[in-house]
Formats: C-alpha cells, structure tokens, sequence
C-alpha cells in the first residue's frame, strides 16, 4: 500500500506554525503589559519567554516528524526564521493596536518609569543614554506605535533566527536518537 499524504512545503508549514508561535506571542506581549497592574502577569510573561525555545522545538519537531526526517540543519534554521517572521507579522498587529488605539501613553510611560528606577537605583550616573532618555521624554520624541512594532518585528525575526541555530540540532539529535532505537 502507497502513502498517499501530501508533504507540507516548507513555507506552507512555517506559516502553519507561524500561526500558532504568533498567537503565543501575542499572549507573551499582554501579560507583560498588564504586569504593570498586575504583578503575577510578569512572572506568567518571564515563564513565557523562557518557553519559547521550547514551542519552536516542538513546531520544528513536528515538520521533522512529518517529512521524514528528511531535513537538515540549513533547512531547520531556514524554517525557524520564517516561523519567527510570520508568527511577527500577526503578533504585531494587536501590538500596534494596543500602542496606538489602547494606550497610547504607553511607551512615554514606560520610558519615564524605566528613567526613574534607574535614577533610584543609582547604577548608572551621567551617561549618555539617560541624557538621550530625558531628552526624549521632554523634547516629546518617543518613539511612534509603528516604530515600536517594527523594532519589535525585526528583533523576533532576528532572535529567532539565532534561536533557530540552538534548536535546530536538537531537532536533527532526537532523528538520531530514534534511529539508534530501531
């Protein structure tokens, strides 16, 4: 009897999987922000943020599985940077809502609130990047919603390419494993 199933390309499963990283992303960026009212959403976002190797490693594994452990390295890293740019391009459309329509103050706030701690805490004295914070915040150049979600779009896509690299052969070591089992 033929296996009649259809392989999922590349790119239609990374997108599959873009869908589903990107819904986690969305829920990771909402508890960090709430965690501002809401201090236990904070350590839900740092407990988030520590499992996403692991969410990338089972959408990984899964193609893997599914194409007969056909893929190598190049392949597994290629998919994880598109994983990482399709799950950005619908986590950063809530992004931009909540910047732009929720709370607008929103990056303002964050900004002043992260100049004063640091002027409470007194680590960092007189240097330039708390003179260019003030500056910021009095000359009212903060940045815009869409400023914000396209740095947060590009540093996904980048981390997660670099994640990508770390997970990858993790993915190519459990083929191994389980062909040594058989």
């Amino acid at each position: 009897m033929t296996n009649n199933t259809e392989r999922k390309s590349l790119l239609v499963y990374s997108m599959e999987g873009g869908a589903w990283l990107g819904a986690y992303l969305i829920v990771r960026f909402f508890c960090g922000v709430a965690g501002i009212y809401i201090p236990l959403l904070n350590s839900v976002a740092m407990l988030l943020f520590i499992g996403t190797p692991f969410v990338v490693y089972r959408i990984m594994l899964q193609y893997h599985k599914r194409n007969g452990y056909v893929s190598g390295f190049s392949l597994l890293w290629m998919m994880g940077i598109m994983l990482f740019f399709f799950a950005s391009l619908i986590s950063c459309i809530p992004e931009y809502v909540f910047y732009q329509y929720i709370s607008p103050d929103y990056i303002a706030n964050a900004i002043a609130q992260s100049l004063k701690l640091i002027e409470e805490l007194g680590v960092i004295e007189n240097t330039a990047t708390l003179d260019e914070m003030r500056q910021m915040l009095q000359g009212e150049a903060v940045p815009t919603s869409m400023q914000m979600v396209m740095s947060s779009m590009w540093s996904n896509v980048f981390f997660g390419s670099l994640l990508s690299i770390v997970v990858a052969p993790f993915v190519l070591r459990k083929k191994n494993k389980e062909n040594i089992k058989s």
